[in-house]
């Protein structure tokens, strides 16, 4: 039971959840003779899909409906019900009803040896627990499973587990031990290939420099990442970090220009104008 992934996870498409539900629920009602356990598994996908765009009471009421259904035999849907249970609590705001939920899907995950949910599982938890030793703590428990797993989507884990422990101890300013884990997730996805997570691991790396006050260095890798990508940054985060550091660097029309094009992009995403507003008015206020 190493890495139970359905036909339907293959539908996914995380950056447009009605697109995504919309193909789930016409697998749904063209299925023939599916287990139980399969149709709630999609269904807790489906719930997922509103979570996902805050619509969180239609989530709770299908997570609902398939609670209502779980058993003995629903092995998996009783994993995948917890974790679609935990996430909508925890996009919400309720951290602490979305910790317990996760870690009981752990737990049930690790009995059943299901390594692909167990992951996932102790991922949410050290996203949940709001103590810093508590995320290292469950950073460490994800290691732990991935290394050990033998499928390799599974140890495609560990370079999550080290960005997001490195984004951890950069929110509570602990920026030289952030460099350490960004350093080693560079190394890590340089490794296995997958060269679009080594240059977020470079980003990061970079903009820790800038809170480290190395500033040439950080300019460095932020330059080369753009020059890499044709002078093109279509998710201006880059943009944004080069107008940054330009005016550190006390060339403010240069700076100006970058805060310009990051603010075209990064104004049209709804959870910075919904989270970040002072950061998006501070670009605004010092584009050219």
């Amino acid at each position: 039971m190493n890495n139970l992934i359905t036909e339907f996870d293959t539908l996914w498409n995380y950056s447009d959840p009605e697109a995504t539900r919309n193909k789930f629920e016409e697998h749904l009602s063209s299925m023939k003779q599916k287990d139980d356990d399969y149709k709630l598994q999609l269904k807790t996908q489906i719930a997922r899909t509103h979570s996902l765009i805050g619509e969180f009471d239609r989530a709770h009421e299908l997570l609902n409906e398939v609670e209502s259904m779980l058993n003995d035999e629903t092995k998996i849907a009783n994993v995948r019900y917890l974790l679609e249970r935990g996430r909508t609590y925890n996009s919400a705001g309720k951290r602490l009803e979305a910790e317990q939920l996760f870690k009981k899907a752990f737990e049930l995950s690790k009995n059943l040896g299901t390594d692909n949910y167990t992951i996932d599982a102790a991922h949410m938890v050290a996203i949940a627990v709001s103590s810093l030793d508590e995320k290292v703590e469950w950073t460490n428990v994800g290691v732990s499973v991935a290394s050990d797993s033998d499928n390799e989507k599974v140890k495609g884990w560990i370079g999550v587990f080290l960005n997001n422990s490195g984004w951890d101890l950069f929110e509570a300013k602990r920026y030289e031990d952030a460099l350490e884990k960004f350093i080693k997730c560079e190394e890590f996805h340089k490794n296995t290939g997958n060269r679009p997570s080594q240059d977020i691991a470079r980003w990061s790396i970079a903009k820790t420099y800038r809170f480290l006050e190395r500033v040439d260095e950080a300019l460095s890798i932020q330059e080369a990442l753009l020059s890499e990508n044709d002078g093109v940054d279509p998710s201006g985060y880059t943009y944004e970090e080069l107008g940054e550091l330009y005016l550190l660097k006390g060339d403010e029309e240069k700076a100006g220009e970058f805060f310009s094009k990051a603010h075209v992009i990064l104004s049209q995403d709804t959870w910075l104008q919904k989270n970040e507003g002072p950061r998006l008015e501070r670009i605004l206020k010092l584009s050219k």
